[in-house]
């Protein structure tokens, strides 16, 4: 009976051994494919921006160009859900942003829709990015430091007041914001998370809700009329818990 017992607590050892270097694998093949989807996109991007800069240097005076030499329309023609491009001073976060119908579809699913553990960096369902005042972008808490993960960077004291700055470049403009609030919130909680406001006082109640709640205080002005954008990712500082970045739009490129 002990040499029965024996050998089957050697099976279920051998399986568990099994299961765990399988996961192993299959993390480090979702990583590297990730790796290699974002990687084939920001070289388009790179490509139709050098052709952009040797038109100019050749003095090419098209009053419009091709489809192919646009980096907005070229990256909307491989996905209709793309919105524009995300970059985070000294991060790794350079990154399409998308959008869905709603808040699930990208959080398994790369740029070209396949299924994908590491998802997308996708914007609220809810937003229009050239209407609203306040932009909420999404993304995963990699392991890898992919993604989101590098927002744990602002939780850094002298990362935080280094103004570390958010850009979006959207069609040919690039939109630059300053981070002023970086917090670690509750899943469960989601008055950070404000897209529409009721009126001017709504939103100032919510501008001063979020900068209060941020781990370091920067002498920043906020007010009813300004842009800001909200970044969000998991956390493990507890269950649910996420982290929140708050930047207000300070110039248009």
């Amino acid at each position: 009976m002990n040499k029965i017992m024996r050998i089957l607590l050697n099976l279920v050892l051998v399986l568990i051994l099994l299961f765990s270097i399988s996961n192993i694998y299959l993390n480090v093949f979702q990583y590297k494919k990730a790796d290699s989807i974002y990687e084939d996109i920001r070289e388009i991007r790179e490509s139709s921006e050098d052709i952009e800069d040797n038109q100019e240097t050749e003095r090419i005076t098209e009053v419009s160009k091709s489809t192919e030499d646009d980096t907005y329309c070229e990256l909307l023609s491989i996905n209709s859900d793309y919105r524009f491009w995300l970059k985070v001073d000294n991060t790794n976060i350079d990154y399409p942003v998308v959008q869905s119908k709603d808040n699930n579809y990208y959080l398994n699913h790369d740029f070209n829709k396949n299924p994908l553990g590491s998802g997308s960096i996708f914007m609220d369902y809810r937003n229009n990015f050239e209407e609203d005042s306040s932009v909420i972008l999404y993304g995963h808490h990699m392991k890898n430091k992919t993604m989101f993960s590098e927002l744990d960077n602002f939780k850094n004291e002298s990362f935080f007041y280094e103004n570390n700055l958010i850009r979006i470049e959207h069609q040919e403009t690039t939109y630059i914001y300053e981070v002023f609030s970086i917090y670690v919130a509750d899943f469960n909680n989601e008055d950070y998370l404000k897209v529409k406001f009721e009126d001017e006082q709504d939103k100032r109640d919510y501008l001063t809700y979020i900068k209060e709640r941020t781990l370091y205080k920067k002498d920043i002005d906020l007010n009813c009329n300004d842009s800001i954008i909200t970044l969000y990712t998991c956390s493990d500082e507890f269950k649910n818990a996420r982290t929140i970045v708050h930047g207000k739009l300070i110039s248009k490129m």
